[in-house]
């Protein structure tokens, strides 16, 4: 088989690491099927090693706890963990460490809790006398009203960031604290406090070994830690997933956590090569939060106060709402508007917010498991992670939650989950089963879910999905509430989800590369009570889906090539693996069951028997957009394997490559023809036949004026007496009840006559849309205006189509113009669009793209 460069190169570093891993006498992985696809046989507790079932048991009724008392066993429990932390309780006569465990022994019967435990000793098993609630061990929680409603997000409960994701009634993090922030248990692991800079010319590339710290810092690190990487967000990166300007901000969207091999001055050996670049820094061109101030964000080295190897076992855990004010109004069972207007399954919204607490949270933990337990209506997630590696979540059945709506609540949830696997689950009534925040490397097997199999964004990637039953109820969707909290998504959910970045973006990011299906079981139930039908189009269980994958790099989904996605809604049964569209490559097969497994991978598109080119680019056309600039476009082409980008050609000269269907011809003369024509191109270098050819004449520069606005601002119908004039973002979208509109206005007096007027807006939609301006009355400014004082709306002037692009959009409005030199010499906009779409443009406040009027 034919291996691509970039596969060779992440081969021979997947090569070198274990060669290094060898020579510290650590064993080495089994090979992954073929040599293209990621290495999951390191999955798992300690790297693919059995779960560990012994150690010396700590009876917990001489502890304190006793079951069916009705007395809260929080404190006692807790206690017992602070003994074994601080090393005042031993077994057998020594601290408890990885080869001498500890078993904390549950009782059977009920146990009350009704506080968060901390179990951040590490090398401890929690375990009860089976998850039978009759019979076993039934923990009952009955936390105090935690949280407050977001007034920034009504409907959803207000979480303390540094706390993120919340409480939970086992959070396993350590409890440490940083002397840069004591107000917080856990602050030794804020890589904002404790993280290492990057050397100045970057922290290391993809397919490397080596991280690089800065000058003098490599002597904070020793092999066999365990480090956290977190690589700055870049404009450069968001521009990759088509990100709106809206939703651009600082932040490590790109995480992992890697043992440390071997220290050599500044530089870190690691135990698996880096899955991407890591810059300095954002180079300052981003802001801390959204439509925020731009500033200096920079990549980070952490090494990670871990608790490790702690398990849960073979319980029942329950939430109990008994005692709180929606008693009687909300119950387990599934919603009915008719006869049962209570029930919270299959009902995805926040019925009980004040009481979203999770049942298990790791965070910073490695090694760690949940087997054999049993959830019954946990107040959000059943199961959490955030950065945790090694972890096997595996054998439980997980039912319901009293939260599922917006915010993100409700999942059984890998968030920052490295290296792990989720097996053999029976997992109903919950929002989703993620992977999210930089996920990597883990195993997705053999669960049985009523929940959609949700890649839900920030780049998680090279994750394997298989074996799994995934069957969706027609009442599993939104509910008005859409990923994010802000848009309903289009439709039922179907068993795959998947972040498109314009759409993911208003949470973390679009989803990340080769995230991979095999031989999954998924249908659907398209109608209320109807059948299950099969889900297609990924349902060949010798097929090997690749999503976001093109066979030597990460994609978008496309459709059709060249035009990414705005959002998963009404596209899930699209096939991305198949011409004109793009984004799920296909082209590998296997004979065996399972990828972990023994059988035959087959290429079917390597070997030169793709000699098929793509069709011709159609309908190309060129426009003048200035005295320097042409703009270009066409109808995308189609090929039998996929077409991977179009060359275009100045004057018979080539003149570079893109993989969309438009792109900007820029630095030309004045007042010059130019002719341009497009060739397609797929993977093995197959060219379709020239276009047509297409030519414009470069505006004669003669401009009269540039001119910015005396005033700009946006308002907004849900805030209706809130003033954004000083805002250095404006945004539109249409949407009852909480539309956004734009004003823009511009002063004529040193114009004394045009001949081409056109308004200029930069920004993007986060979806296909066109932008209207509309004639209206000058009376406004910036300082005052107000969504109940807006001028009233008056007649078209002209129109623009925009998308996810970035970029100048021109509104022609000559004739608006004219007449206003020959009357007030004033010209005031009102911006409209009319899909509904997210659409967000730069003010006059912005450092940069600014709106102008060009008048020639």
């Amino acid at each position: 088989m034919r291996i691509s460069k970039p596969s060779k190169l992440l081969f021979q570093s997947t090569l070198a690491s274990l060669l290094v891993s060898a020579s510290l006498g650590i064993t080495p992985a089994l090979a992954a099927v073929d040599p293209t696809l990621p290495n999951w046989t390191t999955a798992g507790y300690k790297g693919g090693q059995a779960l560990p079932t012994g150690g010396t048991l700590i009876d917990l009724t001489t502890k304190g706890i006793t079951a069916n008392d009705g007395v809260d066993d929080s404190n006692a429990l807790q206690q017992v963990i602070n003994d074994i932390r601080s090393g005042t309780l031993t077994v057998n006569g020594s601290v408890v460490s990885d080869t001498n465990r500890a078993i904390l022994k549950l009782p059977a019967g009920q146990i009350d809790l009704n506080k968060q435990i901390r179990v951040d000793a590490s090398f401890i098993t929690l375990r009860g006398a089976g998850n039978n609630p009759t019979t076993g061990t039934k923990i009952v929680f009955k936390p105090a009203a935690t949280y407050s409603e977001d007034p920034a997000n009504p409907g959803a409960p207000l979480i303390d960031g540094k706390m993120w994701p919340g409480y939970a009634a086992f959070r396993v993090e350590d409890r440490a604290k940083d002397s840069g922030d004591t107000t917080y248990e856990g602050s030794v692991n804020f890589h904002w406090l404790t993280g290492q800079r990057v050397a100045s010319a970057g922290g290391g590339t993809k397919g490397s070994l080596v991280v690089k710290v800065a000058s003098g810092k490599g002597s904070q690190f020793a092999a066999g830690d365990t480090i956290y990487v977190g690589a700055a967000n870049t404009v450069a990166f968001y521009d990759g997933m088509q990100a709106p300007q809206a939703y651009r901000f600082n932040g490590h969207m790109r995480t992992q956590m890697f043992k440390v091999v071997s220290v050599s001055g500044d530089n870190l050996t690691i135990d698996k090569p880096l899955e991407f670049d890591v810059p300095f820094s954002n180079s300052g061109q981003l802001p801390a939060d959204p439509g925020g101030s731009n500033s200096t964000y920079y990549s980070k080295v952490m090494k990670v106060t871990a608790v490790k190897g702690v398990g849960f076992e073979d319980f029942y855990f329950t939430q109990d709402i008994s005692y709180t004010p929606y008693n009687g109004l909300i119950n387990a069972n599934d919603y009915d508007a008719v006869t049962n207007p209570g029930g919270v399954g299959l009902k995805y919204k926040n019925e009980a917010l004040e009481y979203a607490v999770h049942g298990i949270l790791f965070k910073f933990a490695q090694d760690g498991w949940v087997k054999g337990i049993r959830t019954y209506m946990t107040g959000s997630h059943p199961i959490v992670t955030e950065f945790a590696k090694n972890m096997e979540i595996t054998n439980n059945i997980i039912f319901g939650a009293w939260n599922k709506g917006k915010g993100g609540h409700g999942y059984v949830r890998g968030s920052k989950l490295y290296d792990s696997k989720i097996t053999n689950n029976t997992i109903d009534r919950v929002r989703h089963l993620t992977l999210q925040w930089s996920a990597t490397g883990n195993v997705i097997q053999g669960n049985a879910l009523s929940a959609d199999m949700n890649l839900h964004g920030g780049w998680e990637r090279h994750n394997l999905i298989e074996q799994n039953t995934i069957s969706i109820p027609f009442e599993h969707s939104s509910w008005g509430e859409g990923e994010g909290g802000q848009d309903m998504l289009e439709g039922t959910w179907y068993p795959i989800w998947y972040g498109a970045g314009p759409h993911a973006s208003k949470w973390s990011g679009g989803t990340g590369e080769q995230n991979v299906f095999f031989n999954n079981t998924m249908s659907k139930q398209l109608t209320k009570g109807g059948a299950y039908v099969p889900f297609a189009p990924y349902n060949n269980a010798n097929t090997i889906y690749q999503i976001g994958w093109d066979g030597t790099q990460w994609t978008h989904l496309q459709k059709p090539t060249g035009t990414f996605i705005s959002t998963w809604g009404q596209n899930e049964t699209v096939d991305f693996s198949q011409a004109p569209n793009k984004g799920v490559y296909a082209c590998l097969s296997f004979t065996g069951s399972s990828l972990l497994g023994s059988g035959t991978a087959t290429n079917s598109c390597t070997g030169g028997t793709d000699t098929q080119a793509p069709t011709v680019p159609a309908g190309l056309t060129a426009t003048a957009a200035s005295s320097s600039q042409i703009n270009l476009s066409w109808t995308a082409s189609t090929d039998n394997v996929g077409v991977t980008g179009y060359d275009v050609y100045r004057g018979g000269t080539f003149l570079k490559t893109v993989t969309g269907t438009s792109t900007t011809d820029t630095g030309l003369t004045a007042s010059t023809a130019y002719s341009y024509y497009v060739r397609a191109k797929d993977a093995v270098g197959n060219a379709s036949a020239a276009s047509n050819t297409a030519s414009s004449t470069t505006l004669s520069g003669s401009t009269a004026a540039t001119l910015n606005p005396t005033d700009d601002a946006y308002v907004h119908e849900s805030n209706p007496t809130t003033n954004y004039g000083n805002d250095t973002t404006m945004f539109l979208k249409t949407s009852s009840g909480s539309n956004r509109v734009v004003y823009v206005k511009f002063d004529l007096s040193s114009i004394s006559s045009a001949s081409s007027a056109k308004l200029r807006i930069y920004g993007s939609a986060s979806a296909n849309t066109t932008v209207t301006a509309y004639q209206t009355t000058d009376s406004w400014t910036e300082a005052a205006l107000t969504w109940n004082n807006k001028p009233a709306i008056g007649s078209a002037a002209g129109s623009i189509a925009m998308n996810a692009t970035n970029a100048y959009y021109e509104i022609d409005i000559t004739s608006y113009v004219q007449a206003q030199i020959a009357g007030d010499k004033i010209v005031s906009i009102e911006l409209q669009e009319s899909a509904g779409k997210y659409t967000t443009l730069n003010t006059s406040e912005n450092g940069a793209n600014k709106p102008q009027l060009v008048i020639q």
